[in-house]
């Protein structure tokens, strides 16, 4: 850990700043990590978006912002704005607050941008009608009794959709699905199975 600390220039940090440090070290790492992954394929990403999305129960309580890239996000803004503050002489409660307000606004406004993108792409001239049918995966974990998010392809372009269970039974992130109907803007869906080919 030492070497790579001292590759960055941050090997002469001790206590709270070597917190700081390797903290905007981690989060500036992840964060371009998520970004070559988008580059590369979108849906590389969402394996490590499932890994950090939480879910409580059976109620419609998703943090969105507890995402890779929102936690990422964090670290990265936690340590450099601690650091910066810290190296000011200013004292290290003041850091330590000023680091988590900063890591907790920035992972604030990637759930808003992420909120805005999908608004967007839902505003996009489609027809939830024409979805009927379609197979896609779930991308965020669908309750028994109430919505979750999933991604599929209907009128030429992937989207992420809410979604959900038609037959009010959990359905796991990354699990196949199949669109049985939609009401008020979200899609009803249940899993796809092998059988379902089958009977075609």
């Amino acid at each position: 850990m030492a070497g790579i600390l001292e590759i960055f220039g941050l090997g002469d940090l001790v206590g709270f700043d070597l917190v700081f440090g390797i903290s905007a070290l981690v989060g500036g790492l992840l964060f371009l990590l998520w970004f070559v992954l988008m580059m590369v394929g979108g849906a590389a990403s969402d394996i490590f978006d499932g890994l950090f999305d939480i879910q409580i129960g059976d109620t419609d309580l998703s943090f969105k912002a507890l995402t890779f890239q929102g936690l990422s996000a964090f670290l990265m803004m936690f340590g450099l704005i601690g650091l910066m503050i810290s190296e000011m002489d200013a004292p290290q409660a003041l850091s330590i607050l000023g680091g988590l307000g900063a890591g907790g606004f920035s992972m604030w406004m990637v759930s808003k941008l992420f909120d805005t993108f999908k608004e967007l792409e839902q505003e996009s001239t489609m027809e939830l009608d024409n979805a009927t049918g379609a197979t896609g995966t779930v991308y965020l974990r669908i309750p028994s009794s109430g919505e979750g998010q999933i991604q599929i392809t209907f009128q030429g372009a992937m989207r992420t959709m809410d979604a959900i269970s038609a037959d009010g039974v959990e359905i796991p992130t990354g699990t196949l699905i199949q669109v049985v109907d939609n009401v008020a803007d979200t899609l009803r869906v249940r899993e796809f199975k092998n059988t379902d080919l089958d009977k075609k």
